[in-house]
């Protein structure tokens, strides 16, 4: 019930961030849309959603892989209207001020490893048959569910304004998650959820990625997947800066990497970053910061 009311104060404080940051010469496109949390990329399906300051989980209760009965794509789930209601009375209140922004969705493992819990990578062993029945229909409802996003949003400059605010040309998709690699081996991926992915990709004219540092082992077959406009690559305890990480992964890497970096790596990378394409993210402590990192960017990496 708190769910327009919430949208309405993020549009409130959006608009003062913006109006601050007035004139800073950097890419960011003002954009504004639902984002409750974790849960609602899996609880459009059914269950209960517990909230917390920050986040959400999805609770479901799932015995089995076979149980698909117990799944619904329900455009009346209150989880779904909270989200593509949400991107609807964003873009109807607020379209003159920001540009209407899809949520994304996370991958058919992922939405699996919620629904299932750890016993998902029993099931791979265990009930391979019905896991692979339980990805056909999650693939089904990843394109439903988004696709019901996008008609949401509605088309922005010809363009699909992703879940992380970058813009796409076309019916984009983004993001969209593979966090599970993180947990399991490049042949299980290939096996169980990159053909799920690949059609998923291969239904919209582009996508953002996001993928950990820590999934480096599946970065080769995710980063090859075609269709993947731009990928994000998030850092991780325990193990190296994801900067690093693509480093090592660059030669697999065909879409355009989407890395967060410090003022510290920004400098140490320049020599990789002059090579290519890459969106950097920065979170400066100050517009004045974010003023100089946006001349230093402009200065050492111009737009070609």
């Amino acid at each position: 019930g708190d769910a327009r009311p919430y949208l309405d104060d993020c549009a409130a404080i959006a608009k003062a961030q913006w109006e601050r940051r007035a004139g800073l010469d950097d890419d960011s496109v003002p954009s504004l849309g639902p984002w409750y949390g974790m849960a609602e990329h899996s609880a459009f399906l059914g269950g209960t959603v517990e909230y917390a300051e920050d986040t959400s989980w999805h609770h479901f209760e799932m015995d089995s892989p076979a149980r698909l009965d117990l799944l619904r794509m329900d455009a009346e789930n209150p989880v779904f209207k909270m989200v593509v209601g949400g991107i609807e009375y964003a873009r109807e209140r607020y379209g003159r001020l920001f540009a209407p922004k899809a949520r994304g969705t996370s991958g058919v493992l992922e939405i699996a490893n919620t629904l299932r819990g750890s016993d998902f990578f029993y099931d791979l062993y265990d009930s391979e048959d019905d896991t692979r029945a339980l990805l056909d229909y999650l693939e089904k409802a990843i394109v439903w569910y988004y696709g019901c996003q996008l008609a949401a949003a509605g088309s922005f400059m010809g363009g699909t304004v992703t879940g992380f605010g970058e813009w796409l040309p076309g019916r984009a998709i983004g993001q969209l998650s593979e966090d599970t690699t993180a947990m399991i081996s490049p042949a299980q991926f290939e096996a169980f959820g990159l053909p799920h992915t690949m059609a998923i990709a291969a239904q919209h004219d582009g996508a953002l990625m996001h993928a950990h540092a820590l999934s480096e082992p599946c970065l080769p077959a995710i980063a090859g997947i075609p269709g993947i406009t731009l990928m994000e690559l998030s850092s991780d305890p325990n193990t190296d800066r994801a900067v690093t990480v693509f480093r090592r992964a660059r030669e697999s890497f065909k879409p355009i990497p989407v890395l967060a970096l410090t003022r510290q790596e920004l400098e140490a990378n320049m020599d990789l970053l002059k090579t290519q394409k890459t969106v950097i993210w920065y979170n400066a402590a100050s517009l004045a910061e974010a003023e100089d990192v946006c001349r230093h960017i402009r200065r050492e990496l111009p737009v070609r």
